[in-house]
C-alpha cells in the first residue's frame, strides 16, 4: 500500500477495522502446517498473485504486472477480512507465459503446458487439504496466459470440488475500452496496448521510485492497437521496439491511483460474492480470448 495509503488511516474506527482485518489475513509461508490445519477451511480464502517477470519498456520495471496484481489482492483480502473471512495470502507466482516479450533481456516465459500443470498442482494442493475458495489474482492481458489460467481454474473445481476463480484482467480490458469509468473528463487510451500510462500510472501510485520518469516526457508517443500486435511475433516488432505504447507524458500518480483503486473496488466486491457462493464467472470471463 502506498505511504499516502497508510498515513490516511487515522480515525480509531478504521484503525479498529483494519487491525481486526489483520488478525484474518496470514502470510502461508509465515505459517506452520498446524495453523493450516486449525483453520476453518470452507470461511477460508486462499489468495495468490501471479503473473510474469517481462519487459514494460524503458521506464517501468519487469515486476509492473506483479505489483499491481498484489495491490489488488492485498486489498481484496483486507475486504474479505472485514467481512469475516480468514484469508490465507500465499506465495506469488512470479512465472508464467509472456512469449511475446521474451526478446527482451530479464523477460522470461514458461511454455503454457507447463504453467498449466504447475498452477493445477498448486491449486489442488490447498483443495486436496479442504479449501474450497480459491484465487488467482492476475492483471496479465496475455491471451495464452488468461486461457491457461481460466483452463486450471475449471479443472480444479471439476475434478475436486474447488470453487477456484482466476484474475481481473477484464477489468483493465473494460477500462481500456470505456475510460469514462474512472470520472476524468477526455481521458483517451487510444493506442495502450501494453506499458503505457495505463501501467505506468499505477506504479507511479504503488512503487514510485522504480519508475525512470525522466523517460516518461523523453519517449515519444507510440499509439499501437491490440490488431496491430496479432501482426507481430513480439513487442520488438512494434513501433520503436522499445516495449511500451500509448502516451507516457499523461502518467501521473493521481491517474494511477484512480486506475489502481477502481480495480481493487471492482475485484473485491466480486470476490466477495463469489465467496459468499454468488456465480460471477461470467462477470470475469475475457470474451474472445
Amino acid at each position: 500500500m502506498p505511504e499516502s495509503s497508510k498515513a490516511s488511516v487515522g480515525s480509531s474506527g478504521r484503525e479498529d477495522v483494519s487491525s481486526r482485518a489483520a488478525v484474518r489475513v496470514q502470510e502461508l509461508k509465515e505459517m506452520t502446517w498446524q495453523d493450516v490445519e486449525r483453520l476453518d477451511k470452507e470461511n477460508t480464502v486462499v489468495m495468490v498473485a501471479c503473473g510474469p517477470v517481462e519487459q514494460h519498456g524503458p521506464q517501468i520495471p519487469l515486476g509492473t504486472d506483479l505489483y499491481i496484481a498484489e495491490y489488488v489482492m492485498n486489498s481484496c483480502a483486507e475486504h474479505l477480512a472485514e467481512h469475516g473471512h480468514t484469508v490465507v495470502v500465499a506465495p506469488t507466482v512470479s512465472y508464467v507465459n509472456a512469449l511475446f516479450s521474451l526478446p527482451y533481456p530479464g523477460s522470461v516465459s514458461i511454455r503454457r503446458k507447463v504453467v498449466e500443470e504447475y498452477l493445477f498442482d498448486l491449486l489442488a494442493s490447498f483443495a486436496s487439504d479442504g479449501f474450497r475458495n480459491l484465487v488467482l489474482t492476475s492483471q496479465h492481458v496475455d491471451p495464452p496466459w488468461v486461457r491457461a489460467a481460466d483452463g486450471v481454474c475449471e479443472r480444479v473445481n471439476e475434478e475436486h470440488g474447488a470453487r477456484a476463480i482466476h484474475g481481473f484482467e477484464r477489468f483493465v480490458m473494460d477500462l481500456l475500452e470505456d475510460p469514462s469509468q474512472l470520472g476524468l473528463p477526455g481521458l483517451s487510451t487510444r493506442g495502450e496496448a501494453h506499458a503505457g500510462a495505463f501501467e505506468t500510472a499505477p506504479m507511479l501510485y504503488i512503487r514510485k521510485h522504480l519508475v525512470r520518469e525522466h523517460l516518461l516526457k523523453e519517449l515519444p508517443p507510440q499509439r499501437i492497437e491490440f490488431p496491430e500486435m496479432k501482426e507481430a511475433e513480439s513487442f520488438r516488432e512494434l513501433g520503436n521496439g522499445l516495449g511500451y505504447t500509448g502516451d507516457l507524458s499523461r502518467a501521473t500518480k493521481e491517474l494511477g491511483e484512480r486506475i489502481v483503486e477502481h480495480y481493487a473496488e471492482r475485484f473485491k466486491d466480486l470476490i466477495l460474492r463469489h465467496v459468499r457462493g454468488e456465480d460471477v464467472y461470467d462477470l470475469l470471463r475475457l470474451g474472445g480470448f
